[in-house]
């Protein structure tokens, strides 16, 4: 269970690049993440060793999808042995869907001083 409490990096603005921060996800688990069963830690959220977040359902969704789900796209890299088109094409698909390289589209939390 990847269930991540600390943020290591500092969220860039709205619209920045990602940098990896893991903010959007740890705030709010994503449609696809809830897909995988759970709306408040997404199992997909995977903390790399420069202390910047990713995505498995963009870097290795076999990991995260039931057997069930990713049986077709295995079928597909069954036919060209030694590549993953099935995977990249699941890859692509999701990166698309979560608009990955787009910028940050998180919400710019403001700390006060009250």
């Amino acid at each position: 269970m990847n269930l991540i409490p600390v943020i290591s990096l500092e969220k860039p603005a709205m619209y920045q690049p990602c940098n990896g921060c893991g903010m959007c996800c740890i705030v709010q688990v994503c449609d696809l993440g809830v897909e995988l069963g759970d709306d408040k830690n997404c199992r997909a959220l995977l903390k790399n060793e420069d202390g910047s977040y990713g995505c498995a359902l963009i870097v290795d969704p076999y990991s995260v999808m039931s057997e069930d789900r990713v049986k077709s796209w295995k079928v597909i890299d069954s036919f060209l042995p030694g590549s993953t088109p099935g995977e990249d094409a699941l890859k692509k698909y999701h990166a698309d869907m979560l608009g990955a390289g787009k910028g940050c589209d998180s919400v710019d939390w403001i700390s006060r001083d009250e």
